[in-house]
């Protein structure tokens, strides 16, 4: 076989596998995009070198990333997202923000990132998982009233404002102005797609109830087109695929019946963590370079630090702000669960990579840390949430 055929045969041993460990091992209590990620280290350039990020690979990839946040956007209910929700949502993540900025002033002034990288410091921390996160809410059974609304919410805000202001961060200085007219623009065109889905969801549904059962499923191929319109639009106005994606699913959230949503969400399901997101997570695997950290050895002990400076900044203001709201039990496991982060860091720091803003030692140390997140945080939120229940 040739060089680039053994390579994708590479990427989806490792989709298989990933999938397979944790039913072999049940022991092995990983998180999926952990796992990935270990995978994608491990089999990647910078480990065994038996696979390498081609333009092939990075195409799976860029669409598994997009169908992770789509899915995201597609479980967001519009009750989640409303009355007391919404405003502990952005009222906590304005003091995220805050603390962010002060947490990445810090760890400048310390010495252990570039005194550049503070703006994309603060963005990675002031992110949630919501794509992470998300998928829990169905896995840990009954919930404190209240708890999966500001949660979904609070997630919302750290996806979106982080990805927002990271388009401005890209921009060049002199192209600020553009760019903010750019995104009022792509929010005024999301607008009036969302009025058209809301306004003629009975043609959509009937078109749905004649084809979703055929072979074709030509629903499920019209879904994928529009987010790849989305993702093409989102790129042409220079806004982080992340933002385009979270709409598509929106889109189709409103456009669809709810006779037919849990349908086209199984098969979103089937077609996203079953084959495109684990080539997300794997291919960001493969781009970590922890042999970097031997030439840096103080970037390892910024892992733990970063994990515990993503809690507090997510996790402290929606813990203060949700007293009312929750009891105390669920309101650290709200912290817990705010504070997990992943993919929006990758996408931040490889960019910042790309720029030589950060250092490869860097830029892992920060993915590391929010591995580490997803490692402990939903874990120890679950229990915090049985003790809650009992």
């Amino acid at each position: 076989m040739q060089g680039h055929e053994t390579q994708i045969a590479t990427l989806f041993v490792a989709v298989a596998v990933a999938a397979w460990l944790p039913s072999l091992l049940p022991w092995l209590a990983l998180p999926a995009p952990v796992l990935e990620l270990a995978l994608g280290i491990l089999i990647g350039p910078h480990g065994l070198q038996l696979d390498g990020n081609g333009p092939v690979i990075s195409l799976f990839s860029t669409l598994g990333m997009a169908v992770l946040f789509m899915r995201a956007g597609f479980e967001v209910e519009p009750e989640m997202v409303r009355g007391q929700a919404l405003r502990l949502a952005w009222q906590g993540w304005l003091g995220s923000a805050a603390l962010a900025v002060a947490a990445a002033a810090g760890l400048v002034l310390v010495g252990g990132f570039p005194a550049a990288s503070w703006p994309w410091l603060a963005l990675a921390l002031a992110t949630t998982a919501l794509g992470v996160v998300q998928p829990l809410l169905r896995d840990r059974g009954a919930l404190p009233a209240g708890y999966a609304r500001v949660l979904m919410a609070s997630a919302g805000f750290g996806e979106v404002m982080p990805t927002i202001l990271l388009s401005l961060v890209v921009a060049r200085a002199d192209r600020i102005a553009d760019q903010m007219l750019m995104i009022l623009g792509f929010s005024g065109g999301c607008a009036l797609l969302l009025w058209l889905a809301i306004r003629h969801r009975h043609r959509w549904e009937a078109f749905v109830e004649r084809t979703m059962h055929d072979s074709t499923q030509l629903p499920i191929r019209l879904t994928m087109g529009l987010l790849v319109l989305m993702v093409v639009i989102g790129n042409l106005v220079q806004i982080n695929l992340v933002l385009g994606a979270l709409v598509t699913g929106v889109l189709l959230r409103y456009g669809t019946s709810e006779r037919h949503r849990q349908a086209l969400a199984d098969r979103l399901d089937g077609l996203g963590s079953g084959f495109l997101i684990p080539l997300f997570f794997i291919n960001s695997g493969m781009r970590l370079d922890f042999s970097a950290l031997a030439t840096d050895p103080l970037a390892v002990l910024w892992i733990p630090v970063v994990a515990l400076l993503m809690l507090l900044v997510r996790g402290l203001p929606m813990a203060a702000l949700a007293r009312s709201a929750l009891p105390a039990r669920a309101r650290w496991a709200l912290a817990l669960d705010c504070g997990t982060q992943l993919p929006l860091v990758v996408a931040i720091a490889m960019l910042a990579l790309q720029r030589h803003v950060l250092s490869a030692a860097e830029s892992t140390a920060l993915v590391a840390g929010a591995m580490a997140t997803v490692m402990l945080f939903p874990a120890l939120a679950a229990r915090l949430l049985r003790a809650n229940q009992a």
